[in-house]
């Protein structure tokens, strides 16, 4: 078999006291498959939100979303599960929640979308596919782009539903992690009316053409740096 698997964990940090600690992690894997889709499978915790989360998520050659299975515990009680599948004329998904009960969703598109956001940080550096540098501008509307929570930490749903943002292209720089330093694209999102006005600025970084995860910053109430701790190819 020729596809190839990557694997690594991010550490989430943040200062409480003046003291640094570990608030959650992040474990994933990575498959680029032979015919150019791209399948990732996370596990997030976070502690302090008493929240965990298992993704699997499958792009198609373009990186765009093909198919996304998102599970969610809260205070270790089941909070909600979904399926959501993309074509190029539709988004579904079929959830079952312990708040909603059981949802089936629609919605009808006008082009393929773009990228989904299910909150894991390797899948919110594939948002930033939504930038396109044939473009002069180093700010654009993202486009055809959809979550599955307005959650800061993803904790309801999961559903589809559209966001609306823009990105900004900060450049190309190297960045230093405890799993080496790779030289990455430096991006920051500007967030708009989907989220409350009080929602913290998200820097990231990530690898060149490929969009692995290397860094991201998100400032405000949440103060929390997710660095990339481990990366290895198989």
């Amino acid at each position: 078999m020729k596809h190839t698997n990557y694997r690594g964990k991010v550490s989430c940090m943040t200062v409480r006291d003046g003291k640094p600690f570990e608030r959650g992690r992040e474990w994933f894997a990575i498959t680029s498959h032979e015919d150019g889709q791209r399948t990732l499978r996370m596990q997030c915790e976070l502690d302090d939100r008493h929240l965990v989360r298992d993704v699997t998520y499958t792009l198609d050659p373009q990186l765009r979303p093909l198919d996304c299975f998102v599970r969610l515990h809260k205070h270790g009680q089941f909070l909600g599960s979904g399926w959501c599948r993309f074509t190029a004329t539709e988004a579904e998904c079929e959830t079952y929640s312990a708040q909603l009960g059981r949802v089936s969703q629609r919605v009808g598109l006008a082009a393929p979308a773009r990228a989904f956001g299910m909150h894991p940080v390797n899948g919110d550096a594939l948002l930033v596919t939504a930038f396109d540098h044939s473009k002069p501008e180093l700010i654009q509307p993202a486009h055809n782009v959809f979550i599955s929570s307005l959650e800061h930490d993803g904790s309801s749903g999961p559903l589809v539903l559209p966001i609306g943002f823009s990105i900004e292209y900060l450049g190309r720089e190297p960045v230093a992690t405890k799993a080496g330093t790779f030289e990455a694209d430096h991006y920051r999102f500007l967030l708009e009316g989907t989220f409350p006005a009080d929602h913290p600025t998200e820097e990231i970084w990530c690898m060149p053409e490929t969009y692995f995860f290397v860094k991201a910053q998100v400032g405000g109430y949440i103060n929390t740096t997710f660095e990339l701790v481990e990366f290895t190819r198989e």
